[in-house]
Parts: structure tokens; sequence; C-alpha cells
């Protein structure tokens, strides 16, 4: 296959990084653009703090003040814990002639001073959570006297300027044990950083420090780390393998290696088989129990997230962007399962069957008849509302995948329709809205599967399976059951399955195997 030939030639090499390494990566740029009106350079220096009851990271941000003689900080959160910004202690003004007063909003302060003059700002992060590390609070920042962890923002004070415009940023970390490695979005093991990205962006970013394990691999002369806290069931080298095959797949699918830096934090938590993760600048992290197995689970998490890097981030959405949840989430989840079937981590087998789970999950899904406009105000509070898109865009994906092979005399594919997405919003900074997509689905699949789309969105209407959907080597069969065994509400769900127990190369074929 040309993927292991690709993966040869790789010569992919894995060795624990030396603290000397320091210079892997350099986002530095000293064209600043000026961003509209703000200044352009934020910084921040960083050093630990050891009282005697508890540990804290000592902050000082510096940046140019405007020449209206005040601007609004934004604190850092907690993923909407109780408790937000109870971590930020003894905030102050270092520079002179100037005041931090309070707002009508907890977490905007309002710093003034003279016109134009340097601001200089002290503060103090300390852990909020007092109980164990699980699902629930993993997101929140975690500092201890052996190492940290937290998302950018969970941490950083930050002048309130606009989230698209670009500044440069510069860290630097001081005073931290010799043996301590230092792993974030920007690089391992520099004592100075400097990046320059949208303030939005700076704030999506990963920060780790202590006693991780950091592993190195290259994809197309670009390096891969994963820095590992924690002692899992799983060996390291087989789950190194996996994040790479999995990056390889999904930047050859887009065509993209762009990449002059990539991590993956892997951070334990307590629980039962648990998992959770979140796709940031640059980067990945992974929160996993030490029990977990590298099973298909994983494997769709880390896919999942990893194509958030194009549809999401590269190819930007229009507000408000739960009415294209069922295209960003459930597109995500399809070719998620499609591209592992494609690097050969999971089987055909297992295709068929994790699919069919998503079928029967849909066709009793009590949410399922729901209007696409109802998301904007119960995704984030409704259980079964937050399933509904990623169930709608992964069975649509299918339909429109056909209607496109069919329309286009089998020459074209859904793949063909979010490569020229991502070339037009790279090219053009299209952004991705539901009438620029209902035009490509119409370009590529014709009118009738635009008509069954904007059907089941506008309307409500239930997704009909398409029997021919997963090519000449699957058929399809109705299956019916009751919400309470023999009693309730009936549910008629499509079952998948291979028609022998022999696939040939055409099986694989229409899937994109190569």
């Amino acid at each position: 296959m040309k993927r292991l030939l690709l993966l040869i030639v790789l010569c992919s090499v894995t060795a624990t990084l030396s603290k000397a390494n320091t210079s892997e990566l350099s986002f530095t740029n000293h064209d600043v653009v000026q961003s509209g009106s703000y200044p352009t350079v934020i910084s921040y220096s960083i050093e630990p703090f050891y009282d005697v009851e508890s540990f804290r990271l000592i902050v000082v941000l510096e940046f140019k003040g405007e020449k209206s003689g005040q601007t609004r900080l934004r604190l850092p959160n907690n993923y909407g814990s109780d408790r937000d910004w109870e971590g930020v202690k003894f905030l102050k003004a270092l520079s002179t002639n100037t005041t931090i007063e309070e707002t009508s909003e907890h977490d905007v302060k309002l710093v003034k001073y003279p016109s134009n003059a340097s601001v200089k700002i002290y503060y103090q992060i300390e852990q909020v959570r007092q109980e164990e590390v699980e699902l629930g609070n993993h997101y929140m920042a975690t500092l201890d006297r052996k190492y940290f962890h937290f998302l950018g923002e969970t941490f950083f004070v930050y002048p309130d300027w606009d989230a698209n415009s670009e500044f440069t940023f510069r860290i630097s970390w001081n005073k931290f044990p010799a043996k301590w490695n230092l792993a974030n979005s920007f690089g391992v093991n520099q004592k100075y950083q400097e990046a320059k990205l949208p303030l939005w962006k700076f704030r999506h970013t990963i920060f780790t420090g202590g006693n991780f394990r950091l592993e190195k691999r290259m994809i197309h002369n670009s390096p891969v780390y994963v820095a590992i806290k924690g002692s899992y069931s799983f060996p390291t080298e087989q789950f190194i393998d996996m994040i790479q095959t999995i990056l390889l797949e999904e930047r050859t699918f887009w065509n993209d290696f762009n990449f002059p830096f990539y991590i993956i934090t892997v951070f334990p938590i307590e629980g039962d088989n648990d998992q959770g993760g979140t796709g940031r600048v640059n980067s990945f992290s992974l929160f996993l129990t030490e029990d977990r197995q590298i099973d298909y689970r994983m494997k769709r998490l880390l896919a999942h997230e990893v194509f958030h890097t194009w549809l999401g981030e590269k190819i930007n959405l229009a507000g408000p962007e739960s009415l294209l949840y069922w295209f960003s989430e459930g597109f995500s989840d399809y070719y998620a399962r499609l591209l592992l079937l494609r690097a050969g981590l999971i089987s055909l087998d297992d295709y068929i069957n994790e699919y069919n789970k998503v079928l029967n999950q849909y066709g009793k899904s009590p949410a399922r008849n729901e209007k696409n406009e109802k998301l904007t105000e119960g995704f984030w509070n409704d259980d079964d509302l937050n399933k509904l898109p990623y169930m709608r865009g992964d069975i649509l994906a299918h339909s429109i995948n056909l209607a496109i092979m069919k329309n286009r005399g089998w020459k074209k594919n859904l793949d063909d329709l979010m490569r020229d997405l991502y070339k037009r919003s790279q090219e053009e900074g299209m952004l991705v809205s539901a009438g620029s997509l209902s035009n490509l689905i119409r370009f590529y699949g014709g009118d009738q599967i635009l008509a069954e789309v904007m059907k089941v969105l506008n309307s409500g209407a239930a997704i009909k399976a398409l029997p021919d959907a997963l090519g000449p080597c699957v058929e399809m069969e109705m299956e019916s059951s009751r919400k309470y065994w023999l009693f309730g509400e009936k549910f008629d769900f499509p079952v998948y399955s291979l028609k022998t127990n022999q696939t040939d190369k055409s099986c694989y074929d229409w899937f994109g195997v190569k």
C-alpha cells in the first residue's frame, strides 16, 4: 500500500529530547504588521513561586497602552466553573501612574494609564480545582510543584482587543528547574518564544511543563512531539505510531504539510475508561485514565479533533456556527472513520459496525425531527440536541458522497468538494456559510441532494439512509425495536452488512483505500 511505503520513506525517529534542543522551531517574525489602532506586541514573563501551602506561577504582562489611556483586561476562565477567575491572585499594576479598576463584568478589569504609556501588570495564578482531575474539570489549569498543564484561556490575562487582529506575543520562561521539560503550542524547551498570530489563536493554545516525557517523530521533515505524563496500559511506541499515522493520513488528504511544529500532550485523569481531548493551535491535548486501551473510541477522538485543524480552523465558518455544526462536526465524524479506514487503523467491518451504531442512535433519538435552527438555543444544554448534528452530518455525508459520484459519472466524490472548499477558503478567503455550502453541494451533487439536505435541516425531516451508500459490497436492511422491549414507541433504523465474507479490492476502492 502507498501509505505504508510513504511511512517507510519518512524514516521516522523516536527520541527523547535533549535540553539543549531549543531551536526546533522559531515563530519569530520581526516584521510586525500594525493591528488596526492597537499596539502590536503583548509580552509575558512567567516564573514559578513556591509558597508554604501552594504552588503558583508569577506572570508579568506588558504592552503599550492605547491613546485613550485605558484598556479593558480580560481575566482567564475555568470553562464555566462557578469558581471562574478565583485563580488570579495579587493582580496589580507595576507601571507608574497606572490603576486597575473593577467593572460590571466579573472577568473584566479596566486599567488606566497615561496616554500611549507602557503598561506593566503583575499577577499570580494558582490552581482552583481542589478535587482530582477528572472529566468535567480536566480543562481547568493544573499547577503542581512538579508540573503544570493549562490552556491559554485558563491562564493568561490579556488586553481585551479585537480577537481577529494579529499581535506579536512574547513569552519568557524564567527560573524553572533545569530538569523540567517545557512544551507548548509554540515549541519545546525554549526559554524565550515569540509568535505572531490572532489574539483568539493565542488563547487557543496548550502549555505544559515539568516531569512530562517528550518523544519526537517526523512527518515530511516536520517534527511532531508527544508530551506524556502518567503510566498507561498501552505501549508508548504503539500509541505514538497511531498518532503519526493519523496525522500523516489527514495531512495527505488535504495535501497540506505546512506544519513546522505540532505537539500532542497526554495527561492522566481519574475515572474508569474515560477520555477527553481538544484540538488547539499546532497542538492537541488528550486526557486519559490510565486504564484506557487503544481502541476505536480513542482513534476516533484523535482523528475527529485533528480534522478540525482544517474544518473549523483553516476553513472558517460563518456565524452562528451552531447552524453549521451538522457540517463541521458531522463531516468530521464521517472523515474520522473514513480516514482511519484508509490509514489501515480500522477494518471495513469496523467501519460498517461503527456506522450502524450511529444509525441506531439516530433512529432512536428524540431530537431527530427537530429543525436545525433549534440548535442555536439548545446545543449546549440539551444532550439530545448536542448529539444531533454529529449524527445528521455523518449520515448526510454518506448521501452527498453517493450523489456526487452519480452526478459526476463516478469520477468525483465528497473528497473533491471538501478540497475545493479548502482551496477557496485559502486562496479567496471564503467564509463557509449555509449559502456557500449549498452552492457547492448543488454544483457537485445536483439539485435533488441539496433539496433533501435542506428538507432535513429546515423542516426536521428524517434522513433516509440509502441502500447503496456504502458501495457494491455492502447491503442494507431495515430493523426495528421498541423503547421498552415489547411496548412503547417503535423505532426503525437501517443496518448495513457485507454481502459476503470475502472482500475484494473493489469493496475498498469505494472508500478510497489505496
